[in-house]
């Protein structure tokens, strides 16, 4: 896995503390892949990798290279 930062506000921080502490998540890192999963899924409709190849297909001007492209393009629609 690769290791990325993320800037989040206090109070959502606490809010992430507090959830690790009571058992519901394990860790911070699995509460940012389950929200950046949940979101892929729930937002845009997006099942499986498959799908998520051909939606950015569909939104490229040109071909996608790799996974870390293919992230930075869903952000740069948001």
């Amino acid at each position: 896995m690769t290791t990325i930062s993320v800037s989040l506000d206090e109070e959502l921080i606490e809010w992430l503390d507090q959830l690790i502490k009571s058992g519901v998540i394990k860790n911070r890192s699995e509460a940012v892949r389950g929200g950046i999963f949940s979101y892929i899924r729930e937002r845009l409709g997006i099942r499986s990798r498959e799908e998520l190849w051909e939606y950015l297909k569909q939104k490229q001007k040109k071909p996608l290279q790799n996974g870390v492209e293919a992230i930075r393009t869903v952000r740069e629609e948001e």
